[in-house]
């Protein structure tokens, strides 16, 4: 009992090494701002207003031409936190929640597979671990129960109510979108690996789950029956393309270049030596084990290819733009299932080592990587010359990552003899939405609306500024089109942003190539409702005033107003 505790307060440390080193290096918590800062606690923080009776908040995005049911999450029970924590305690008490979930989730079912607990421990860590990637957290509470919901599905003959109240409760803080395929796939494995399953039982299973994501994802479903989104202008790669794209990241593997791919690599060894694991160890369930895997990876590129535009055209042309592909969000507990089996039934004492030295290292790299990634950005900001500065980003663009190395070796490139370890970060939950900043900008703009350039709109959304351009993963497509206008020239001039506003389009920004040489038409910024302009360089324009109305030294941001 005593070495299973300590093995769990060793799991716990492990987790808090993203925090703690953190602190260490920069005295506050470093979040990606990616997806997590950019949209979810933004569209969080709406809901909040939302659930404290401000029914109209959501008009702040687009212009006021934003729907309530465009935020996906806004049903999910757990948003009644929001009545008594705030933006931030909100977001870390979820992060935190989702790891514990997905910790306790695979303890209880690696307990019903093997009887080795030490086993099944480091298999919640891995588990953990994959899913709870400080760069990207999983965006419901389905993937940090899904283990607890196999448990269900494997280990029950007759579900009592309170099964039925968990499985109804994690439905309810889940996506029929996001999560619904993965559940299905679930449920078909696990009818696999047991032969005798009540099938009364897995049917009750099924249909309250469905039900409570129906629920849940009565958003979604507004959205589909509404305006056509601008989803269904994406356009998807070629099946082609994407198995290039997979092979050059199975390479990657073997060559990682990035500080990213470098922490990341040791996972990727492991889930390869699990899967070459298999055809060793003697387990009739780790070949429906190894196929299931092969088949979701088979099943994930063929849905995020173009072949499916074949069945999302007219009738089911709304569907066109969801990303089905989300199936592979079971790989992760598959994995970690084939991890504890392997450890649990292989006899080769020098591949349990190696594997279970892989679980603790790919752990420990997980929680320090995004911590070690900042510390060396802003490291090299704060002593590199400028000149030099400039030649590493431009290295970084090109990926000539050996040549990034060169410039970091050489002291000559660095303005100070002695270095500057005094480092601070702009992407900690407090810095990133610059509240004293944009507290100025909101007196001055008032109830007027804003677009952003060379800066993340979504930060004066967070201040409660009206804006016209932002981070939506649902909106209209007749908004799209009129946006297109601002940036109309922009696009034609360069490729890629044209490819990447029209054919994703979810960034509702006012692209640009060259900050030098700006091809916006502010005449349609105008047009979209806005007065004022929140930019990250000086900007000159017949149709802005000659003299900005705010500059704030701190952060580089000017406040420029548009004639009328």
């Amino acid at each position: 009992m005593n070495k299973n505790i300590n093995l769990h307060i060793s799991a716990l440390l492990i987790f808090s090494i993203y925090y703690l080193l953190s602190f260490l290096l920069f005295n506050s918590v470093v979040v990606n701002p990616h997806d997590n800062l950019e949209i979810s606690s933004v569209y969080n923080h709406i809901i909040s207003k939302i659930y404290r009776g401000d029914f109209d908040s959501y008009k702040i995005f687009l212009s006021g031409e934003f729907k309530w049911y465009y935020l996906d999450t806004v049903l999910y029970p757990i948003n009644l936190l929001h009545l008594i924590v705030d933006d931030k305690q909100f977001y870390f008490f979820e992060e935190i929640l989702k790891k514990i979930i997905s910790y306790l989730s695979f303890y209880l079912l690696g307990k019903s597979l093997i009887k080795n607990k030490t086993y099944v421990i480091l298999g919640a860590l891995f588990y953990t671990t994959l899913i709870n990637d400080p760069n990207s957290p999983p965006p419901t509470y389905f993937l940090p129960s899904m283990p607890y919901l196999m448990y269900l599905a494997l280990s029950k003959y007759q579900l009592k109510l309170k099964h039925l109240g968990a499985i109804i409760f994690v439905g309810l803080n889940s996506s029929l979108v996001f999560d619904y395929p993965a559940i299905i796939l679930m449920l078909i494995f696990s009818s696999f690996i047991n032969h005798h399953k009540n099938f009364k039982c897995l049917f009750i299973f099924f249909a309250a789950t469905t039900l409570s994501m129906i629920v849940s994802s009565t958003p979604i479903i507004l959205s589909v029956l509404g305006e056509p989104l601008h989803r269904i202008s994406m356009e998807k790669e070629s099946l082609l393309n994407i198995i290039n794209f997979e092979l050059k990241n199975f390479y990657k593997i073997f060559s990682p270049n990035t500080i990213k791919e470098f922490f990341f690599f040791s996972s990727k060894i492991l889930k390869l030596f699990l899967i070459l694991a298999c055809f060793v160890t003697k387990n009739k369930n780790l070949q429906v084990f190894l196929i299931f895997i092969i088949f979701t990876y088979i099943l994930k590129n063929i849905l995020l290819s173009d072949i499916t535009q074949v069945f999302f055209s007219n009738t089911l042309g709304f569907l066109k733009g969801y990303n089905f592909s989300r199936i592979e969000i079971v790989l992760p507990l598959l994995f970690s299932i084939l991890l504890i089996i392997i450890l649990n039934e292989n006899k080769i004492n020098i591949l349990k080592k190696f594997l279970i030295f892989l679980v603790i290292f790919s752990s420990v790299s997980y929680q320090a990587s995004l911590p070690a990634h900042e510390f060396m950005k802003e490291f090299l900001k704060k002593n590199l010359t400028q000149k030099n500065l400039d030649l590493v980003k431009k290295e970084y663009n090109n990926k000539n990552y050996k040549n990034i190395i060169f410039i970091i070796k050489n002291k000559n490139n660095y303005k100070f003899d002695n270095l500057n370890f005094n480092l601070k970060t702009n992407n900690s939950f407090n810095s990133y939405y610059k509240k004293e900043t944009y507290k100025k900008i909101k007196i001055l703009v008032g109830s007027n609306k804003v677009a952003s350039i060379g800066i993340d709109p979504m930060i004066a959304a967070m201040n409660d500024i009206n804006i016209i351009d932002g981070y939506h993963t649902l909106y209209q497509l007749s908004y799209k089109t009129r946006f297109r206008k601002i940036i109309e020239q922009e696009l034609n001039q360069n490729e890629k942003l044209k490819d990447y506003f029209d054919n994703w389009g979810n960034r509702v920004y006012v692209l640009y190539s060259d900050k030098n040489n700006l091809l916006i038409n502010f005449n349609e910024v105008k047009n979209l409702g806005a007065d004022y302009i929140i930019s990250s360089f000086p900007i000159k324009d017949q149709v802005l005033e000659s003299n900005y109305v705010l500059y704030d030294e701190k952060n580089k941001i000017y406040l420029y107003r548009l004639i009328k």
